[in-house]
């Protein structure tokens, strides 16, 4: 099975940056909206309980982060590619920077603009996902300083459109912009950091021109059909690369999580487990067998 299903809402800023990607690669994929926060009655039987958004389906192989998505994306259809010149360590590199630090930036600048108007119930969602760095008043307070800590990063992006190139590797777009991308748009629904991007000139610019690459050709999906693709697909004989050296071998039982946020353990056995990639065989009475993926960087297997 290759058809991609993803499992997502419309204002998550991470399932942006993979519905841009969709876009970039003119794909077509299957859309499978999910709840904000939990409880995912729906989800958790494909994913083990890992409770971050987005989630990428192909068949009963279930990728978690957009990491490991963007991975898979780029080697099932590497044309046109997200690393172009051979951009690798920059794209990663630049996507630790944007999906920690510069996000952080970002959410507490959303928080601190709209906290107000969120429901209690998502806030305290947010804060038991982030290990309790989810304090209203205290983002309030500390918005001036976001905003200006906010606009210095930014005029990092606009020193390296000065040349009047269209992304920031040159003529063609890369991972590096999806990776800045997906947090402008994030930000920019806050009112002050919407007007210092559009203080920018070429990084307003850009952001047109990403904002035009579009989301690809999805198509709705419910939940349960996504269940039904999952348990139809035989996964039994699937078998990853566990490299030399691991202290861990294939068939060994294991927990996977987070080293961030969300550090929610997925249990299963150990398929896969290399310089890239942890995976794992996850067992429910919903859909049987599932191998789940999630990218080494950034996950500990133990």
């Amino acid at each position: 099975m290759s058809e991609l299903i993803f499992h997502h809402y419309d204002a998550s800023p991470f399932a942006e940056k993979v519905r841009s990607v969709f876009g970039f690669k003119g794909l077509s994929w299957r859309s499978v909206q999910i709840p904000r926060m939990m409880p995912k009655p729906e989800l958790v039987p494909l994913t083990g309980g890992y409770r971050k958004t987005p989630v990428l389906q192909i068949g009963a192989h279930i990728y978690c982060d957009t990491q490991i998505i963007i991975r898979e994306l780029e080697a099932r259809h590497p044309k046109p590619t997200l690393f172009p010149g051979n951009s690798q360590f920059l794209g990663w590199g630049m996507s630790f920077w944007t999906d920690k630090l510069l996000f952080s930036n970002a959410a507490a600048i959303v928080f601190g603009t709209f906290g107000d108007q969120m429901p209690p119930e998502f806030v305290r969602d947010r804060a038991e996902y982030s290990g309790g760095g989810i304090n209203i008043e205290k983002m309030k307070a500390a918005l001036p300083v976001s905003l200006q800590q906010f606009a210095a990063m930014m005029d990092w992006a606009e020193q390296g459109l000065t040349d009047g190139r269209d992304y920031f590797l040159g003529s063609e777009a890369s991972l590096v912009d999806f990776d800045l991308y997906y947090v402008t748009w994030f930000a920019g629904r806050a009112p002050e950091a919407k007007k210092i991007l559009e203080g920018f000139p070429n990084l307003a610019s850009w952001m047109g021109r990403m904002a035009a690459v579009g989301h690809g050709k999805p198509e709705e999906l419910t939940a349960g059909e996504a269940l039904d693709i999952a348990k139809g697909d035989d996964v039994s004989g699937y078998t990853g690369v566990v490299a030399a050296g691991e202290a861990k071998k294939a068939g060994d039982p294991v927990t996977v999580a987070p080293n961030d946020t969300g550090r929610v353990p997925v249990s299963g056995e150990l398929v896969a487990l290399n310089s890239r990639e942890i995976a794992i065989r996850h067992s429910n009475d919903i859909v049987g067998e599932v191998i789940i993926h999630f990218p080494r960087a950034g996950f500990v297997v133990q």
